[in-house]
């Protein structure tokens, strides 16, 4: 090659080779800081607790009733709590910890993150594809309407994910037929709602000579008409609003099953 173009040449060469060779370490650089980085695991494993929601009381009660279950059935339950969801969607978090963290049997994929995070109102309930029969999208759904979501309204997190918690272990323990040493959830019972207050027996009383009153005057003055009016309107009474109450399903999507809930 005659030498007038061959120094050129080498230096465009080498200046190609430079670019490419910068765009690549920015691209990687940039990656490195654009990619949120999931929560590393404690060395209890089995509760993280960023939001510092969780008592000492409850964290205990779950380790060790992890530990009975992991022994009887190779499951794990993993309680986060997170202080945001670092540029995440609650579904990738999820199956980010499932499987970052390898949580549960690897051969059985039967693990299981509940994930909470209280500044953001948002929690989640990520399923291994081992126990996505035991724990439909649906059931894991009413499990956090019925016993989570309740308390976490009122701030009780502790109480709520101790609840969520027992629940799923329940659930896993009657999947695999054995038996664990658990108490039974809290259910959650508003103050001033409920059942309603049982009447003495001096209200009854007055109830009972009140109606009885009534129907003699009706039947003296009126010929029947007010008990005729009543009656049908009494038997009629609660027959509406079927199927609208009750707490809804739930509907996760991607992964191995699960559901997302907002209050």
């Amino acid at each position: 090659m005659n030498k007038r173009f061959r120094y050129p040449l080498i230096a465009v060469v080498l200046l190609i080779t430079s670019v490419v060779v910068g765009c690549l370490l920015t691209t990687t650089y940039s990656s490195s800081i654009a990619t949120p980085t999931l929560p590393r695991p404690t060395s209890s494993f089995y509760v993280l607790d960023e939001a510092q929601v969780i008592s000492p009381e409850v964290e205990n009660q779950i380790l060790a009733i992890n530990q009975e279950l992991n022994t009887k059935t190779k499951a794990q339950i993993v309680v986060v709590t997170l202080k945001d969801a670092r540029e995440l969607t609650l579904e990738d978090l999820g199956l980010g910890i499932l499987r970052e963290w390898g949580v549960g049997d690897k051969q059985l994929n039967n693990g299981l993150v509940m994930l909470v995070i209280p500044e953001e109102r948002s929690s989640r309930i990520e399923v291994g594809y081992g126990l996505e029969g035991a724990l439909p999208d649906g059931k894991t759904g009413r499990i956090q309407d019925e016993y989570m979501i309740p308390f976490f309204k009122e701030g009780n997190f502790d109480q709520g994910i101790l609840n969520g918690f027992l629940v799923l272990a329940q659930e896993v323990a009657k999947e695999y037929q054995v038996a664990l040493n658990t108490q039974t959830p809290t259910t959650y019972r508003p103050e001033g709602s409920g059942a309603a207050k049982e009447l003495s027996t001096g209200q009854l009383l007055l109830i009972i000579i009140g109606l009885l009153l009534l129907y003699i005057v009706d039947r003296r003055f009126f010929n029947g008409f007010i008990f005729a009016m009543l009656l049908p309107m009494l038997f009629r009474g609660g027959g509406g609003g079927r199927g609208g109450g009750g707490f809804s399903g739930g509907g996760g999507s991607g992964g191995g099953g699960g559901s997302s809930r907002n209050w």
